[in-house]
């Protein structure tokens, strides 16, 4: 009996073994590929592989009357041999783990699983370091290849002279994770050999020289992090069209660990897919700016996780895309395209922590809502180039972050709120080309420190303060609805008190130059340029009574900052109009004929 049992059981111990994976197969497998591992340990023979692959690497993307910016170390296989460079290392560190560009497995990696084989190398980084070479050429591919077998992981060579089509081989480096060729000169379409690469978190071949479409296959790279095919400028025959063609693939969905897409400036046609995102989308960037992508942007609403959205420079339509999931959404840029309505609220009370939002040329119309005082970290508002009415908020200018406000080309009414003054981090402002914006420019404009250039040309802006005859109602920025109306014609012979004097022409810290230039205009003429005063004499000018001159600040002169080194050269672009061209004259051979306009 006890025989028979010993044989059941010797029996169930071969099945076992038979459904056991062949390791002493594997090992010997992995013995061949990289020769000389014991015991996770790169060892000397090991080493001595390595060197070598390294230094052929060295030589094929090498041009000797051009060589690499930094070859340090590398420049040793060109005289000495690796058996010489391996015997001179210690050791605990084999010798290219000190090369420029190399990063080595250390036991504290190996330990905490980040790589498998002490003294392999883990990486390859050589960015923007003169490497020639084709990237067809199999004598580049194959010190590649071997560094793969003993361990090599990540490989980056961007911005180097590397051109040519990717040889089939480059798909043999199966366990790559990191694989970035970005700023090149590669030709040709997406090589179907990175099909295999199936372990790839991220992919960089932007700004290169490739054609063709999107694979359809992206989606079988299922450990995709980054995938960046952007900018690209490669022919495609048959059309004029240059860089990536064909359709955004519904399939890009199925990347489920997918966290940045970039497919900028190519030639994308077509609508989105409406599953670009599903609910486990860990998707948080989304750059497809620079297509030809039609439809509704709708499809985007769908990525809940966004960080950064940018589909500007295509050809969608419908209304702005807005989700209330965007809850950590910092950079919205939708602008260049011709999408239409009004601004959504939900937008601003979603999206809290916006930093950039750019909506600039569309065909937006309505009122901006006063929800988009809630953006507190804002710091970049374009909106030029579209169709809004109604006065701007002036809690616009209580968002404490606030860089650069472009409101330019719109219908906008009312004046320039006081508030303004609050806005300390403004550095640029563009209310040009908004007929029915009217009045002075406010002294407060004098505490803005960091202000570098403001725009306020093609308005209706006067020195004078006069306003246009807008209703209340519509020009609601306006306190007193009596300083909304003038009834009387401008210049006519009851409003001479409406011409402005010397010091009224501009706010108290600001003053014309001594010098007359011509305009760019073809107004024919030439005036004084406008400079902002130093602190001090900025101080005395400013220190009047406000109720007596408007253009002064009164007590608040005492406000005035010294200004940062960036804005000493303030640009104020102000239409002669302003100050009603007393400080112009007309270029030889021509006529004034502005006063009946004063």
């Amino acid at each position: 009996m006890e025989k028979v049992a010993a044989w059941a059981l010797l029996l169930v111990l071969l099945g076992l073994a038979a459904l056991l994976p062949d390791c002493t197969a594997q090992g010997t497998a992995a013995a061949e590929l990289c020769p000389g591992v014991s015991g996770g340990v790169c060892g000397k023979g090991c080493q001595l592989h390595t060197c070598e692959a390294l230094g052929r690497f060295y030589r094929a993307t090498l041009n000797e009357s051009n060589p690499w910016d930094d070859e340090h170390g590398w420049e040793l296989t060109s005289t000495m041999s690796c058996e010489q460079l391996v015997e001179r290392a210690t050791v605990r560190r084999a010798v290219y783990c000190s090369w420029f560009g190399i990063t080595c497995c250390t036991p504290e990696a190996v330990a905490a699983g980040n790589c498998s084989m002490v003294n392999s190398v883990y990486g390859v980084r050589l960015v923007i370091n003169n490497l020639n070479a084709s990237v067809g050429d199999v004598r580049m591919v194959q010190p590649m290849q071997q560094l793969h077998d003993c361990g090599m992981r990540s490989l980056n060579l961007e911005a180097n002279n590397l051109a040519g089509q990717f040889h089939p081989a480059w798909g043999g480096l199966k366990h790559l994770l990191d694989f970035n060729f970005g700023n090149c000169w590669i030709t040709g379409s997406i090589p179907s050999s990175m099909r295999s690469m199936r372990n790839l978190t991220q992919i960089n071949l932007s700004n290169n020289w490739l054609n063709g479409t999107l694979p359809v296959w992206l989606d079988e790279l299922q450990q995709l992090r980054i995938l960046n095919l952007g900018s690209q400028f490669g022919a495609n025959q048959g059309t004029d069209a240059s860089g990536l063609m064909g359709t955004v693939p519904r399939q890009l969905s199925k990347l489920q660990q997918l966290r940045e897409l970039n497919l900028e400036a190519n030639v994308l046609t077509g609508e989105l897919p409406e599953a670009l995102c599903n609910e486990d989308s860990k998707l948080l960037v989304l750059n497809l700016r620079g297509n030809q992508l039609t439809g509704g942007a709708a499809a985007v609403e769908s990525c809940g996780g966004l960080v950064t959205l940018d589909v500007s420079h295509n050809q969608f339509t419908g209304p702005l895309p807005a989700s209330e999931r965007w809850e950590a959404l910092i950079s919205y840029r939708v602008g260049n395209n011709l999408l239409s309505g009004t601004f959504p609220p939900q937008l601003a009370t979603s999206a809290r922590i916006l930093e950039h939002l750019d909506i600039s040329n569309n065909l937006l119309t309505g009122r901006l809502p006063n929800q988009i005082t809630l953006l507190s970290g804002l710091k970049t508002l374009l909106m030029s180039n579209n169709s809004f009415t109604g006065t701007l908020t002036e809690d616009v200018f209580y968002l404490p972050a606030l860089l650069t406000l472009d409101v330019s080309n719109n219908s906008f009414v009312g004046t320039i709120h006081e508030a303004i003054g609050l806005a300390y981090s403004l550095q640029s402002i563009d209310y040009s080309n908004n007929p029915g914006m009217t009045g002075r420019i406010p002294p407060e404009m004098g505490l803005l420190q960091g202000l570098q250039s403001a725009q306020l040309q093609n308005t209706s802006f006067s020195c004078s303060g006069i306003t246009q005859p807008y209703t209340a109602a519509t020009n609601a920025s306006c306190s007193d609805p009596a300083r909304c109306k003038t009834p009387r014609k401008f210049g006519d012979v009851e409003a001479q008190q409406h011409v402005c004097s010397i010091g009224q022409q501009l706010p108290c810290f600001l003053r014309f130059s001594d010098y007359l230039l011509p305009r760019e205009d073809a107004s024919n003429m030439r005036c004084k340029y406008i400079v902002r005063l130093p602190r001090e004499q900025a101080l005395q000018a400013c220190s009047g009574d406000p109720g007596v001159d408007p253009t002064d600040l009164g007590n608040d002169a005492q406000l005035l900052p010294n200004m940062s080194p960036k804005a000493h050269q303030q640009l104020w672009f102000v239409d002669p109009s302003y100050f009603q061209f007393q400080q112009c004259e007309c270029l030889l051979g021509y006529q004034a004929g502005w006063d009946e306009h004063r």
